[in-house]
């Protein structure tokens, strides 16, 4: 016969054993809920915004860039894009930066793209044809300035009617070789375009032109 003391362990033990399983388990449940509901809402959190690049920083980044490859590297143009724009978003600032550099040594030309204060040489190619070189003291009004004149010279308007137009702004030489901004809002959906020139050395608005639709 069994004694007493013998039964009560043989009877407890099991019981807690399975209340320490439980107990286990119930933490095992709460701590992959949690971490659960941790996943969901780093998941659905907004990635950051990135902050605007100056176009004068991004040019220092993206010529030691290009120097790192061809120490006599020059400046042929640079552009930047937004897409879907508004007002708004084009007095914040560009987010990044393409820049194209000419080596004379070689006759290579470089793409180099600045995004996040990161610039990286995208592509190199033979240029068969010498480009026009852009001087630092050649383009003293920067994007600021020009894109004032952009949404002045119709652009504001241009932007309400056509909330979902990309604008493209461009810095090279023109066909006179006078160093000048572009600035090009086209509305993909209707085809409808505004394109305003701006004098990089003056600031001197030199065309606004703004067809039904492009060709």
């Amino acid at each position: 016969m069994m004694h007493k003391g013998k039964m009560k362990w043989t009877v407890v033990l099991p019981v807690a054993g399975l209340g320490l399983a439980y107990l286990l388990l119930l933490g095992y449940l709460l701590l992959g809920n949690l971490l659960g509901l941790r996943s969901a809402a780093t998941a659905a959190s907004p990635a950051p915004t990135p902050e605007p690049v100056d176009l004068w920083d991004a040019y220092e980044q993206a010529r030691a860039a290009a120097r790192a490859q061809a120490q006599d590297a020059q400046l042929v143009s640079a552009s930047t894009q937004w897409q879907t724009v508004s007002k708004g978003a084009l007095s914040h600032g560009a987010r990044n930066w393409t820049f194209v550099f000419y080596s004379p040594g070689d006759s290579r030309s470089l793409d180099v793209v600045v995004n996040a204060g990161v610039a990286r040489v995208a592509s190199q190619t033979q240029a068969w044809v010498v480009p026009s070189v852009l001087p630092e003291s050649a383009w003293q009004t920067g994007p600021s300035d020009v894109l004032l004149a952009f949404l002045a010279c119709g652009g504001r308007t241009f932007l309400d009617e056509h909330p979902h137009a990309a604008v493209d702004l461009h810095l090279a030489r023109d066909r006179d070789g006078r160093p000048t901004w572009t600035v090009v809002a086209l509305d993909v959906g209707d085809r409808s375009l505004l394109s305003v020139m701006v004098d990089a050395g003056t600031g001197q608005v030199l065309s606004v032109d703004s067809p039904e639709t492009t060709d």
